[in-house]
């Protein structure tokens, strides 16, 4: 495991930047595209201490957006998201190891009403000394999961074969962080 210091982050706590930020993800459809879409603001924060680095944070799903707005309905329903009974999508770390280049995060995604353990793989950035005088730094991360996992297990079967919506996600965050 990485330790705050080997990774050069400054102890003290980090907060998203919601504009400079966003969470996002890709689903292959039909077989044949991919159909895009993310969550935004994103709250969450980064600690950097002597016990090392965790990272926790979250969207409300209601936040959700898509390019078709007459699938939003569908992906707020009991078939997807469920935004009733889950009104939020949170991550938790467990572990943050490697350097910057190649960061592992490890921790517990919890969407849909289910919590299961997911590991991302990415970069982070600086810190630097951001507008407001205070250190900035940024994460990159990305992650695969099976959507059935979580309970959303929705899905069509196309006329000539094959099915609408693969099982697999892929999930993409970009955060910026300023020391608070």
């Amino acid at each position: 495991m990485s330790t705050a210091t080997e990774l050069h982050i400054p102890a003290g706590t980090y907060s998203v930047d919601r504009t400079h930020s966003n969470a996002n993800f890709e689903v292959e459809h039909a077989g044949v595209s991919i159909f895009r879409g993310g969550f935004k603001p994103i709250d969450g924060k980064l600690v950097s201490g002597e016990d090392g680095l965790s990272l926790e944070g979250g969207v409300s799903v209601e936040s959700i957006s898509v390019d078709d707005e007459n699938l939003r309905p569908h992906l707020l329903s009991p078939d997807f998201f469920d935004v009733e009974r889950n009104p939020e999508v949170r991550f938790t770390s467990t572990e943050i190891s490697g350097n910057p280049d190649q960061l592992s995060v490890a921790g517990e995604l919890s969407m849909a009403g289910v919590s299961l353990p997911v590991e991302a793989t990415g970069r982070l950035r600086g810190p630097v000394t951001g507008p407001a005088g205070t250190p900035v730094l940024a994460l990159s991360l990305e992650t695969v999961i099976d959507r059935t996992a979580f309970g959303m297990v929705w899905q069509m079967e196309l006329p000539e074969g094959g099915t609408a919506l693969a099982n697999e996600v892929k999930l993409v965050v970009e955060l910026e962080l300023a020391k608070q």
